[in-house]
């Protein structure tokens, strides 16, 4: 446990008062006193001056990206002092450690506005990063002299660009992620996949990178008989250097931080104690940064350092004593023959078992952190660790190697990246097999700290304290009975080992629907609304946005992972323009389970109409098509269609939208409970023609048509549905003007209290009443 570590002991209860500080809704350690000053300080849109010092550089696609600290920030008001900010440039001339004096536009970060969406607060706040800088002028700059620093930044271009020439650009991208931790050029389809199969830790750097490189230089050095002290200073200078050669990541710090710790425990010949080194990093990171508390990558790489110790590591341990003791109990047999029972075959099947359980300690460790982080678990990544991390060696260092030789003999480097050529493609036709097989991957949704920390609680009573039970019963046998004692020890193997899975198969059953609940997504300029019957039938209206280009990745796909829902069984799209469809058709490409799309009959044919089809018909998604009267309903939810009727037709494709009264009866008595209207794009003419047509009366909902356009939501039309909710989803900035003022006066004229996707974020309706992401 901590016996004796005081130091992890007083590390322990820093943690737990910065995350509580940070996470609660008290910052009684001022945690955020920095960010929040900046955000005090500086408005939108704000002209300032920034002079600071250039800490970091990043390459990206079309721009490069500039990390400033130490920063004095001069507004109209008065100025800020020690703060950090980020700002792009098409220009990589800047070198690190320059004085830099810049004008722009102050841009705060972006918080996110639904359940599972990427918070770029959040992220640049926890590395440090408290703002932005948009439309940048470059007054002036002055270089330190930071020669070692920029020579690696140059010499990592170098290498990359070695890469570049000698393998496929996505197989360059990936070597230049693994070796290098460039991600610059890794291709982000590339990167989900090995994401979803539970092989994106080979991606960063991490203490798997420093032992290939660094112990092993270390323990070179050694055998050909260089001392402690000597070997040790070599080894850790290369370390650093590695790391600045890699970017310097929280996960490569930490490791690197462990490995120079071991370094002079070994030149001070003293024992090393990895729990300890751990701390004594993580102190050091946190009084650097508290708010690495929040970090992604922090929270992932100790947790994984905590994992192996244990978790992974005990279990381990666990099949080899019983392995060694199971051998005593051989040799005290008078028939005892070596070729028997200790053969090579033997030993080989038990590092392949222990090898196993040591895998499955860290995913049955790290699978609570995964889940809590994407809201999904890889299934078989026990078994593709097994593969991939014996063949890491063997790519890393031919890639360095690589690397360094293509520098110098470019002809010479052809052979060693021709290997990491076919080690790539393996890793990458791994993936594909894996995610093609049944369940790959499991949506879990989320779980809340609560269930992920008694989780963790059991796991640690499982593994440290069914040992003392065993050990009881042990002590009132006979110690003589070896039998007895060997075939215990192999019942807590196997109880310890199927207990975990157990524990973790409970873990990853999806989160259960809490009830009847619509939720109103902020996609921007578009619509995308999710329901939930309440009684297992789960809905989707719309999925689509004309502002946001990759909504179906980084919006519906995170929203509906975070929700534990892995298939949607009715998604009703109104008509087929790109603010209605483009996130839907995103999900069909990769192969998200929809089982069945609902359109309208009179829906006009065109290319994305074709589009949507040709995907459906890949993915065994069935296609219903409804008219005016057809019903689609479960136990307490039905979906009316109330336009357009058979044999509709008009050249605005909006104006063919579907049209779906919903009701929901919640006592089952046939009396509705709560209603409905979601009209896609209708005009004001079709409002008039559901108006009259005597299908729909009053309601206590209305998804405002056309996103707020001036040219919907007719005064009779809204006062026969008489809402006392209005939704209306749109962007803040927009071309079309939505929403409009003449639509929102005719909606305040009839009472309805309106709420805006633009304003609010998600909005959620359910028995609770109405939610909003953003107060």
């Amino acid at each position: 446990m901590l016996q004796g570590r005081r130091l992890c002991k007083i590390s322990l209860i820093i943690a737990i008062l910065i995350a509580l500080s940070a996470y609660g809704p008290w910052d009684f350690l001022g945690v955020y006193g920095k960010a929040q000053e900046a955000k005090d300080t500086l408005a939108e849109d704000m002209l300032v001056e920034a002079r600071g010092t250039v800490y970091q550089k990043e390459i990206k696609q079309d721009y490069y990206l500039y990390y400033v600290n130490d920063a004095t920030v001069y507004t109209d008001n008065g100025k800020l002092l020690k703060t950090s900010f980020i700002f792009k440039s098409n220009s990589f001339e800047i070198p690190l450690k320059a004085k830099v004096n810049i004008s722009g536009r102050v841009k705060p970060f972006s918080k996110a506005r639904n359940e599972g969406s990427f918070d770029m607060e959040n992220y640049y706040w926890s590395k440090g990063v408290y703002f932005q800088l948009e439309d940048v002028k470059v007054n002036d700059y002055t270089s330190d002299e930071a020669f070692l620093s920029n020579s690696i930044i140059g010499l990592r271009e170098r290498i990359a660009d070695v890469y570049g020439k000698n393998l496929p650009g996505e197989e360059a991208g990936f070597l230049s992620s693994v070796v290098l931790g460039e991600r610059s050029g890794l291709e982000n389809q590339l990167k989900d996949l090995f994401q979803q199969v539970g092989m994106a830790h080979i991606l960063a750097v991490s203490g798997l990178h420093i032992s290939v490189v660094c112990m092993c230089l270390y323990k070179l050095l050694r055998r050909l008989g260089i001392g402690f002290l000597g070997s040790g200073i070599i080894s850790g200078q290369v370390a650093v250097c590695y790391g600045m050669l890699t970017g310097a990541s929280i996960s490569s710090v930490r490791a690197i931080g462990m490995f120079l710790i071991f370094l002079v425990a070994q030149m001070l010949g003293e024992c090393y104690d990895m729990l300890s080194a751990m701390s004594t990093v993580g102190l050091m990171l946190l009084f650097e940064n508290p708010l690495y508390i929040r970090n992604s990558s922090f929270i992932f790489s100790f947790s994984a350092v905590l994992v192996i110790w244990y978790v992974a590591i005990p279990i381990t341990q666990s099949y080899e004593l019983y392995c060694k003791k199971k051998c005593i109990k051989v040799k005290l047999k008078e028939t005892y023959s070596e070729n028997r029972y200790i053969n090579k075959l033997k030993r080989i099947v038990e590092k392949a078992i222990s090898g196993l359980i040591f895998s499955v300690g860290i995913f049955v460790g790290m699978m609570p952190i995964t889940v809590m982080f994407y809201y999904q678990t890889p299934i078989y990544s026990v078994l593709i660790n097994l593969l991939v991390i014996p063949l890491m060696p063997a790519l890393l260092g031919l890639g360095l190697f690589g690397g360094f030789l293509g520098l110098i003999i470019p002809v010479a480097a052809v052979p060693c990246l021709s290997l990491c050529h076919y080690l790539i493609y393996f890793y990458e036709w791994i993936a594909g097999v894996v995610i093609s097989m049944p369940g790959a991957v499991k949506i879990v949704g989320d779980k809340g700290i609560f269930v992920i920390i008694a989780y963790y609680v059991i796991l640690f009573g499982l593994i440290h304290g069914l040992p003392y039970i065993k050990d009881y019963f042990i002590s009132t046998k006979d110690k003589c009975d070896i039998k007895w004692i060997n075939n215990m020890n192999r019942r807590f193997v196997a109880v310890q080992m199927v207990t975990a899975l157990i524990l973790t198969v409970i873990f990853i059953i999806p989160t259960s629907s809490n009830g009847f609940e619509i939720d109103f997504i902020d996609v921007g300029q578009g619509d995308g609304i999710y329901i939930d019957s309440g009684d297992g039938t789960r809905f989707f209206v719309d999925g689509g946005s004309s502002s946001n280009d990759e909504l179906g990745q980084y919006t519906l796909l995170p929203y509906l992972k975070y929700k534990g829902v892995g298939e949607i069984d009715y998604w009703f799209l109104s008509h087929m323009d790109l603010d209605h469809v483009s996130g839907v058709l995103y999900l069909l490409e990769n192969g998200y389970t929809i089982n069945n799309i609902v359109l309208s009959v009179a829906i006009p044919e065109d290319e994305t109409l074709n589009k949507l089809l040709s995907l459906a018909a890949i993915n065994n998604t069935n296609i219903i098509y409804m008219k005016q009267g057809d019903i689609i309903n479960t136990k307490h939810l039905s979906f009316k269609c109330v336009y357009p009727f058979d044999g509709a037709s008009d050249e605005d494709i909006n104006a063919l939208s579907l049209s779906l009264l919903m009701e929901y009866d919640y006592n089952l008595d046939k009396r509705i409970d709560y209603s409905g209207f979601f009209g896609g794009d209708i005009g004001v003419e079709q409002e008039k023609v559901i108006a009259s047509g005597g299908e729909v009366g009053k309601i206590n909902l209305l998804k405002v048509s056309h996103h707020g356009s001036r040219f919907s939501s007719d005064a009779d039309f809204l006062k026969v549905l008489s809402p006392d909710v209005a939704v209306i989803s749109c962007s803040k900035k927009n071309r079309y003007g939505h929403p409009a003022a003449e639509a929102v006066e005719r909606i305040e004229n009839i009472g309805a209290k309106i709420f805006y996707t633009m304003d609010s974020g998600r909005i959620r309706i359910d028995d609770d009443g109405i939610d909003l992401f953003i107060d």
